[in-house]
Parts: C-alpha cells; sequence; structure tokens
C-alpha cells in the first residue's frame, strides 16, 4: 500500500523550471589557475555594460574591458575556498562559487564577481553551453569601496579540460508537459488524492485547497519561486551524482561541542518582541529571493537597533536596480546582499514593491536629499559556513539565534504548494549525495526552529501570502536537508553607510546618463528610418 501511496504521489510531482541564468558550473569545474583581466580603475563603480536589472540574453562584450585594459592579474583557486597568487603565497584569499551560476573571489584587498560564461548555440537562444573556464564581465573593487572596475576571466586549462571543452553539447530546456490550467475541480481532486497519499505515508502534515492558484498553469505558478533553472533537472542531477567522489565533506560539529543555542526559537516572539514584517505576497513576480533577503536585512536592522518599527528596507531597489540578479526572472540573495553593500540601502517608502512583474521598475519614489534621513549598507554578506555548500543545522541555528533571520533556497516537490499545516517533508522522497552542489528553487526567510512530539522544525515565512500554510509560514523537517533547505543559508549585516549614500547617489547618476543616451539612440534610428 506505501508503494502505491508514492506512485500516485510520484505521477502528480511535475514541475517547469524557467530560468535566471542559463548556466550551470561546479566548483571543481572551476578550481585551478586563472588570468582575469583588468579594466582601469575609477572613482565611481560601473554597470559595467550590465542592464537593470540584468538580462540574461543580452550580456556585455568584452570589449568594455579590452578597451580600457589596465593589467592582468594571474591567481589559482583552490579546493574547497583558498586563493594563492604567485607573490603572496597559498593563502592570499579566499573564494566561492555563488550557487552554479558564477564565483565570488577576494584576494590583496579587492573583491571580484562574475558569472560564470554560457552561450547560445541558435539565434533563438534556448540552446546554451556552459563555459565553466571562463567568465562573463564582472566588477572589481578595492574593500574601502572607493575604487571600481571592470573585469573577465580566463581559466588556464589542462590538456584534459580542453579535450572536454571541445566536446561540450548544449543543455537543453526541458518541454513542460503541464500547460493545463489549475481549475477549482483540479485542485479538489489534486488535495484529496495528495492528503490520501499523505496520510498512508504517515508525512506529519496536511495539504489544502488554495484559491489563489486556480486558472493558473503549473508553470505560471512556478514563476513564483525565483531561483529556477532552464538545464534538463535530470541532466543537472546525473551531474549531481557524478560529482559524488568530488565533493568537499558536509561540514560538522564535534559530538563533544555543547550546542549553546536554545531547544526553540523564534524571531516573532523573541524577547517578547515581534521583528519580523508581516507576510507579503510577492505577486506575479518571480522575487522570492529578493523578498526573503530584504526582510532578512530589515529584521537584523531591527534587532540590532532594538526597533521593531523602523521602517523596513526597499525590496523594489535591489530587485529592479541590480545587475547581479535578473529581477522577476530570478536571482540569488547572496548577491542581493552582496549589491547592497556595493551600492546602499534605501527605505521601502523609495521605491515600493509592485507585485507585478511588469509594472517595477527602476526609479526613484522620494528625494534622497530631503526624505531619507541616515544612510545604511550591507556589510560581510556570507554563505553560513563561511562559503557556499558548507553549512548545517548547528552552523545555520547560532547564526539564526545569534545575529537574526536568514535567507534560505529549498527545492520543494509540487505538493508544497498545496501545503496546509504541520511539518513538511516532500512526498518525493529525493535525496541527493554530493554537497558540492544541490538544486533549489525557492528562496524563503527562516526565522526559528524548534520540536514536536519529538520531530524538529525549521520555522520559515514564505511570500505567498498570509491565507497559504500557516498563516503564511510553514514548518519543515530539520537536520536532514529535507528538500535542501540547509545547502545554502545566506547572511548579511546591516551598517551605517560611512560615505553616506554616495554610491547610491552615483548609482542613479549613472543611470540617467545611460537612460538619456538610449533615449538619443532611439531618436536618432527613428529618424534614420523615416
Amino acid at each position: 500500500m506505501k508503494f502505491s501511496a508514492r506512485t500516485l504521489l510520484l505521477a502528480l510531482l511535475v514541475q517547469e523550471a524557467a530560468a535566471d541564468l542559463p548556466v550551470h558550473c561546479v566548483r571543481h569545474q572551476v578550481v585551478g589557475d586563472w588570468v582575469f583581466k583588468l579594466g582601469n580603475l575609477g572613482d565611481k563603480r560601473s554597470a559595467c555594460g550590465h542592464s537593470h536589472p540584468d538580462v540574461n540574453t543580452m550580456q556585455p562584450a568584452r570589449f568594455v574591458v579590452d578597451n580600457n585594459h589596465l593589467t592582468d592579474m594571474k591567481l589559482t583557486l583552490s579546493e574547497p575556498n583558498m586563493v594563492s597568487t604567485g607573490y603572496a603565497g597559498p593563502k592570499a584569499g579566499t573564494w566561492t562559487m555563488v550557487y552554479d551560476e558564477g564565483f565570488e573571489v577576494k584576494v590583496d584587498g579587492m573583491s571580484f564577481f562574475a558569472f560564470s560564461n554560457y552561450t547560445f548555440n541558435d539565434r533563438s537562444k534556448k540552446h546554451n553551453v556552459s563555459n565553466c573556464d571562463q567568465t562573463m564581465v564582472g566588477w572589481y573593487q578595492d574593500h574601502q569601496r572607493s575604487k571600481f572596475g571592470c573585469y573577465y576571466g580566463v581559466k588556464t586549462l589542462s590538456a584534459q579540460e580542453k579535450k572536454a571543452a571541445a566536446a561540450k553539447v548544449p543543455v537543453i530546456p526541458e518541454k513542460s508537459t503541464f500547460k493545463d490550467k489549475l481549475h477549482k475541480h483540479a485542485h479538489q481532486v489534486r488535495v484529496k488524492n495528495l492528503n490520501i497519499g499523505l496520510g498512508m505515508l504517515q508525512m506529519g502534515w496536511t495539504a489544502r485547497e488554495h484559491t489563489k492558484w486556480n486558472g493558473l498553469s503549473l508553470s505560471e505558478v512556478n514563476r513564483k519561486m525565483g531561483l529556477q533553472r532552464t538545464a534538463r533537472r535530470r541532466d543537472l542531477h546525473r551531474d549531481m551524482l557524478q560529482q559524488r567522489e568530488k565533493a568537499s565533506p558536509v561540514a560538522t560539529h564535534s559530538f563533544l561541542k555543547k550546542d549553546s543555542t536554545p531547544q526553540s526559537w523564534d524571531w516573532g516572539k523573541a524577547h517578547g518582541q515581534n521583528f519580523l514584517e508581516p507576510v507579503m505576497d510577492q505577486g506575479d513576480c518571480g522575487s522570492c529571493y529578493a523578498a526573503s533577503s530584504v526582510r532578512m536585512l530589515t529584521a537584523r536592522h531591527k534587532i540590532k537597533t532594538n526597533n521593531t518599527k523602523a521602517v523596513p528596507w526597499s525590496i523594489s531597489f535591489p530587485l529592479q536596480c541590480s545587475e547581479y540578479n535578473q529581477g522577476c526572472d530570478g536571482g540569488y540573495g547572496f548577491l542581493l546582499s552582496k549589491w547592497s553593500g556595493d551600492v546602499g540601502l534605501l527605505p521601502a517608502t523609495c521605491m515600493r514593491y509592485k507585485g507585478s512583474a511588469t509594472a517595477g521598475k527602476c526609479k526613484l519614489e522620494c528625494d534622497l536629499e530631503k526624505q531619507v534621513g541616515k544612510r545604511y549598507r550591507t556589510a560581510n554578506h556570507r554563505y553560513v559556513g563561511s562559503f557556499y555548500d558548507h553549512a548545517n543545522e548547528q552552523l545555520i541555528k547560532d547564526e539564526l539565534v545569534n545575529n537574526g533571520p536568514l535567507a534560505i533556497g529549498l527545492e520543494p516537490s509540487e505538493d508544497f504548494m498545496y501545503y496546509s499545516d504541520g511539518i513538511y517533508k516532500s512526498s518525493s522522497q529525493k535525496k541527493w549525495a554530493s554537497k558540492e552542489w544541490q538544486q533549489v528553487d525557492h528562496g524563503v526567510l527562516l526565522v526559528g526552529y524548534g520540536a514536536e512530539k519529538g520531530q524538529k522544525y525549521w520555522r520559515v515565512q514564505n511570500s505567498w501570502g498570509s491565507d497559504w500554510g500557516e498563516d503564511g509560514f510553514f514548518r519543515i523537517l530539520r537536520g536532514t536537508d529535507e528538500s535542501a533547505i540547509e545547502s545554502m543559508a545566506e547572511a548579511a549585516d546591516v551598517v551605517e553607510d560611512d560615505q553616506k549614500g554616495q554610491r547610491v547617489k552615483d548609482f542613479f547618476a549613472e543611470l540617467d546618463t545611460l537612460n538619456t543616451a538610449g533615449a538619443k539612440m532611439v531618436t536618432a534610428a527613428r529618424h534614420d528610418v523615416f
């Protein structure tokens, strides 16, 4: 009977994935000797040819750097996160993968970030190839945020790597088999069958119909996930299994070390106060990564200042303006926090969240000089565990209790959309051995943890409205990396901006210049046509 129930549930679990960036590179492909081609340094940060937000089909050409070439930098990236240079020794700096999209390097008082390179094999831009031995044009700056430049990287390939690169084949997007609209009767049937199966499997949670999904296809529902992949899932999963031998061990705490964290915690009622913002509904924009990350920063600011009434930070500012993410088409909290450190934070009153993929724009709604007081930015953006794939339950608990809520990623099954209450556990029973990379499709805010009837759980705030789940929250099994929830925990601190918002001012000045230049080009083109 258990087998039959599991088969029934698996038959329902089909997802379509859209894309943030069509690239898939993992750590062992990036480890090795690199040459960074550095452009000239300047006093003002540049978009380096990227759009606001970034567009995956419109990446800048290398002449952005080559036309202003300053010097070359040789360095070696080693397992698991060390950087060496020829003159500074094997521990000159550190680096981390940013999921499977790119990598960040910190060395010689400078920080570097670029997306890994990818190309398309046809004009339809549907068949893409990941070129993990190169980067797109990226950004570098000194740690004081006073000097900025553009760069790109090229890896020095071994003979074996050159052979493998020559044999690369395109990664073709998965075609959806679920274009049907989810109507009320379909929901009733799905939820009824799901609850029967959950009961048989003793999963510990229940499902219910959510009218918000009525009239939407699964692809439209999936847009809300926001951390989404273009490549075929089976190809990515096969890659994960192949990495088993190359992956680093999962970070663990010694059993001799006493766990000093409390048995339960919740920032919604910590010290008798609620440091969380109300549950939001992200609408049809794939902004879960931005919602969770900015909510993390807002909560941490409230905790640090002990002010639960503090104005929240603007979600739309990094969502619509950052060149490090793809706006409503997806992104990652790590990069949102990085951009908010490079540029700065703004209060929500300066750029309100619109909840629509078409309504939001990178445009100020306040007077920076007259309406914004003390200025802030993020600092020390990081993965829990120091680098990507190095987190675990105890490290996440320590960070959560000591510093505040965390932005985390997970890969739930389709049954998650019908979650009602209880401690969630995916009915698909998926387990992946590799810790070098784990697929995640949704960004959420981790706010607490506890246990019920001996079963440990995380308490998490979602961004699908307060009528979903447990008043907009859900609980999920803790300590087993359920749905990859312990694979990618992201944190950052909020600090006063010692440059008093100058980088935000510079950003909008550059944006105005780019918009004016673009308008002139359109006018000239129209003149030529007519």
